[in-house]
């Protein structure tokens, strides 16, 4: 399984039609890789454009502060139509819901009642999900705190997962060989 975002797919596909080619010319010696897509694809960005992207500068990073999280949100797009406080919301075009029905989906019903009837207003949902996100976010900070205090710790886990990728790797390898028959050459490629 391949965890990726919806616009990954294509790639994943295009993989896996490399890996049936294989397996069917030689014998089946890879595994076909299967994407993993979550409940939420792709989320929009917080300027309400079509994905939250790192160059369109409309994105939360994980290594956001609190702080910046909360500005952030304080700035997303929301319902275009509500000018007011007063005024009915309409969550269904609203930046904020979309992220509301990621990372607090216990509320979003109640919210959206509240939206609609203009009982609550579009910064306190703002609040609301920076609260919220942040509280997700924190374990997150917490770990990225603890592993940037101790570089020689994230050298280890590195050097470590290098160790094992290169033995699956050459692994795997010897199989290819082998199913294409260019193992002749013995263990001189590993």
């Amino acid at each position: 399984l391949v965890p990726v975002g919806a616009d990954q797919v294509p790639h994943i596909e295009f993989a896996r039609k490399i890996v049936r080619r294989f397996n069917e010319l030689y014998k089946p010696v890879l595994v076909e890789p299967k994407a993993l897509v979550g409940e939420v694809g792709r989320l929009v960005g917080l300027d309400g454009s079509a994905k939250m992207s790192k160059s369109l500068g409309n994105a939360i990073y994980l290594s956001d502060s609190a702080e910046a999280v909360r500005k952030k949100i304080s700035m997303a797009v929301t319902d275009p139509a509500r000018m007011l406080r007063t005024d009915p919301g309409h969550p269904s075009v609203c930046t904020v819901f979309a992220y509301h029905k990621v990372f607090n989906p216990e509320v979003v019903a109640d919210l959206t009642k509240e939206c609609k009837s203009a009982s609550i207003g579009c910064v306190d949902c703002k609040k609301l999900l920076a609260q919220v996100i942040n509280n997700f976010l924190e374990p997150m900070r917490e770990r990225r705190a603890k592993y940037q205090a101790n570089p020689k710790l994230v050298d280890d886990i590195l050097i470590a997962g290098t160790e094992r990728a290169r033995e699956e790797g050459q692994k795997t390898m010897s199989q290819v060989r082998e199913a294409m028959c260019l193992d002749y050459f013995g263990k001189q490629f590993e």
